[in-house]
């Protein structure tokens, strides 16, 4: 039996985190369901010509059965609450007021069904002057302050990363509330309500430098990729273009390992790099010299030995080389989906493993309306007069129906 299995999830999700959370939740084993309409997509399905095939789409919604409806309608606004009446969990990362727009905040969701588990997570949260603002993954790494610190010290403006950490970070924090609450409710037999304002995920992101703030009235500036505690703690370039390893050394038995693995060579007996505040206090000429050293190297090769001597060293790969490197090959960390569109697609795959029970795994994410029918039939009780006619009506949608929905947002 698969922990959450029996469990019912509502996705209203859009973009990263209320999707990424619920794909989790159903790779867990919870039936999730994601409301959707081809009147007004989730905007992952709009990047791209065809909105049953877009890459970052189907990797955050597997794992769930797509229930596409009008909620424009009175009749699909009706079978939403009928649905909402038998979910255990909701979860719902649309702009602030949306939700009561359509008479599914919480207040009226929980008069349908007093023990819901309802998640609401705006990039600012609910209430206050910002909870109303629009607010992507970019966004939310500059309002926590986590952009100001995310670049080279001699860059012009903040680099950040087009991976939107605090997205997939606020998702993983979302499936933890929510799997608390249900415990709570496993106890108590009581729903909850959960706001997540997901620039505080990502504020957390950086407690560390708050508290350098506080207590020594420093202001973090950009640092690479060295660090305050750990003398080398860096890329450093190898033989062969754009080849790099990095290598981290906190200790000085670390160093003294690492010493001994590149050959003990005359610049590594210097007293001035003999402990940590005299490899900090000269880090530039640390790096170059080390940066000398692994020039002569091939990448694995400075990994492979710094890693016997027990000094902590990894290649920094690209996708292809992840999807051949051998320890991701051995733990299965890559699953090829069939997908009904995009065909056969690697997808990252679950990364823990649960003894007890069998073998999480991912389903393809779904065509839009895909599931409207079966869900209809199997949990409304609808009879298939009434699902032909809502479908005719332009109230409930299957992927037939919804063919031509929507379109790029590139035009």
């Amino acid at each position: 039996m698969l922990p959450l299995e029996n469990i019912r999830v509502l996705s209203f999700g859009t973009g990263g985190v209320g999707p990424d959370s619920c794909k989790i939740l159903g790779e867990l084993g919870a039936d999730v369901i994601k409301i959707e309409s081809k009147d007004n997509l989730d905007f992952m399905r709009t990047i791209g010509p065809d909105i049953n095939n877009i890459a970052g789409f189907n990797e955050a919604n597997r794992s769930k059965r797509s229930f596409s409806v009008s909620l424009k309608t009175e009749k699909g606004r009706e079978l939403v609450g009928k649905l909402i009446k038998i979910a255990d969990i909701l979860v719902e990362n649309f702009r602030g007021g949306v939700m009561k727009s359509l008479g599914f905040d919480y207040e009226n969701a929980r008069k349908l069904n007093p023990e819901i588990i309802y998640v609401s997570s705006q990039g600012f949260g609910g209430g206050g002057p910002f909870s109303d603002f629009q607010a992507y993954g970019p966004m939310l790494s500059s309002a926590s302050g986590m952009l100001s610190i995310w670049a080279q010290p001699d860059d012009p403006y903040p680099v950040g990363s087009n991976s939107p950490l605090p997205d997939h970070m606020a998702s993983k924090h979302v499936v933890i509330a929510a799997l608390a609450a249900l415990d709570y409710r496993h106890r108590t037999g009581k729903g909850q309500f959960i706001d997540m304002a997901q620039t505080e995920v990502a504020a957390s992101l950086i407690g560390e430098h708050h508290l350098d703030y506080t207590i020594n009235k420093r202001v973090a500036k950009p640092m690479g990729n060295r660090s305050p505690y750990a003398a080398p703690h860096g890329c450093y370039a190898c033989k062969g273009a754009d080849e790099w390893c990095a290598i981290a050394v906190f200790t000085d038995e670390e160093w003294r390992s690492f010493c001994d693995a590149v050959g003990n060579p005359a610049w590594t007996k210097d007293p001035k790099f003999a402990d940590l505040l005299g490899r900090l206090q000269n880090v530039d000429e640390l790096d170059r010299m080390i940066g000398e050293w692994t020039a002569t190297l091939e990448a694995r090769e400075v990994m492979e030995v710094l890693q016997a001597a027990g000094v902590a060293a990894g290649v920094v790969q690209r996708a292809t080389d992840t999807l051949a490197d051998p320890q991701l090959e051995w733990l299965g960390a890559i699953v090829e989906l069939d997908h009904p569109v995009a065909g056969k697609r690697l997808y990252p795959g679950v990364p823990f493993r649960l003894s007890g029970c069998p073998p999480l795994q991912s389903t393809p994410a779904p065509l839009l309306g895909q599931h409207t029918e079966e869900i209809c039939r199997d949990l409304l009780g609808m009879s298939e007069d009434e699902i032909k006619r809502l479908i005719d009506e332009d109230v409930l949608h299957n992927p037939e129906s919804a063919k031509g929905a929507g379109g790029s947002m590139f035009g």
